[in-house]
């Protein structure tokens, strides 16, 4: 019995852990990259398409339904 805590406290006191050095450095970096990435990817492919407008329609268009549709007419 005393085998199993004396190799359970030598594994578990000798376990390297990384909570913010250079992994967790990578990994930060790397979330960044990605999500700036995506979105600067988005950005650009948005406006060469020309689609960056911010046009009125969309919610034109759920207020017509909306107005039709509480409509009590009978």
């Amino acid at each position: 019995m005393s085998i199993l805590i004396v190799t359970f406290l030598a594994f578990a006191l000798v376990e390297e852990r990384d909570n913010s050095g250079i992994y967790g450095g990578i990994l930060h970096y790397a979330m960044i990259f990605a999500f700036m990435g995506s979105a600067l990817l988005a950005f650009v492919y948005f406006w060469l398409k020309g689609r960056l407008d911010m046009d009125e329609e969309p919610k034109l268009q759920m207020m017509r339904e909306d107005e039709t549709e509480h409509t009590h007419e009978p």
